[in-house]
């Protein structure tokens, strides 16, 4: 294995919200920025926008949809051939809030986008995360993963029957389903960093939350919620897309991040603030549930994964 000088980071859903501003930030640092995200147009329109900021940067484009099985493995196919070795992947692209959806993979769409395609994604590039010097894994989780009815519905993890039931925002349904995928991401990234240790990899497994931030990610919420939504954020501790990317990029590039850490605003509720440590939920700590979680994403994809 060999350090490289190109510093060479991957970001998932970079066209808009924090994945555009992550991406930007780890541009202004010098990095080759690969935008993983579905869109090729969205994608080059963000491109245009970084480049003027940073001038130094490389900016490249691989299209990849975390609900196509065939086009993640054709995403790191083309990663391999045109890179060798991978510093930094952040996995960031989510959904939250559409209607009751089931993907091809026979999965709810929230889980299958928010943790399952992202298992798979980093699965894959593996290798080229495998290198002599430190690289890192971040997994962009949120607030709803720290929420007292998040758990992994191992016996219904498609809520059939019952997605509408739960906490509601403004009508919206699916939340108690979001917060399952993003349970699963800090689940994930302990079961990871654990792995990663006993194999004597130099991989840092890192997990985020920007805060309460006022992305596009609610962009299957009804209308009318979408309408009202602006109004309703002047009177909340809700910060701007740059803002709730500083976690990400905290988690990224800070050298005192440790394996396992969790990085959020540090503000009240950990809603907006400076990004620093924060405290992980219970079921983090639950190595059976994690061990499980594992089994089960491996089961589904038919993979074994470290």
């Amino acid at each position: 294995m060999i350090a490289y000088q190109q510093k060479i980071a991957i970001v998932t859903g970079a066209n808009t919200g924090l994945g555009y501003e992550t991406s930007l930030g780890l541009a202004k640092e010098s990095y080759t920025v690969v935008l993983a995200c579905r869109s090729e147009a969205k994608a080059q329109a963000a491109i245009d926008k970084i480049a003027p900021q940073a001038p130094s940067a490389s900016l490249d484009f691989i299209p990849l949809d975390l609900i196509n099985r065939d086009n993640i493995r054709q995403f790191a196919a083309t990663f391999s051939e045109r890179y060798n070795h991978l510093n930094i992947l952040v996995n960031n692209a989510g959904v939250m809030g559409p209607p009751h959806t089931i993907t091809k993979n026979n999965l709810e769409l929230q889980f299958d986008a928010n943790h399952v395609g992202h298992f798979y994604l980093t699965s894959l590039l593996m290798d080229k995360l495998d290198q002599t010097f430190e690289t890192r894994i971040v997994n962009v989780s949120s607030l709803a993963g720290k929420r007292e009815h998040a758990d992994i519905h191992f016996d219904n993890l498609n809520f059939e029957g019952n997605y509408e039931e739960g906490p509601k925002f403004m009508g919206v349904t699916g939340l108690v389903a979001y917060s399952q995928s993003k349970l699963a991401n800090i689940l994930f990234t302990m079961e990871l960093k654990d792995r990663l240790e006993a194999a004597g990899k130099n991989i840092k497994s890192v997990v985020v939350h920007p805060g309460v931030s006022n992305t596009d990610l609610a962009r299957n919420f009804p209308v009318v919620v979408k309408i009202l939504a602006p109004v309703l954020l002047l009177f909340m501790n809700v910060s701007k897309p740059a803002q709730g990317a500083e976690s990400s990029l905290y988690g990224a590039l800070n050298p005192a991040v440790k394996a396992g850490d969790f990085i959020g605003p540090t503000g009240k509720g950990e809603r907006a603030g400076a990004p620093g440590q924060v405290e992980l939920p219970a079921k983090a700590s639950d190595k059976a549930l994690c061990e499980k979680l594992w089994s089960v994403s491996e089961e589904l994809l038919d993979i074994s994964f470290l």
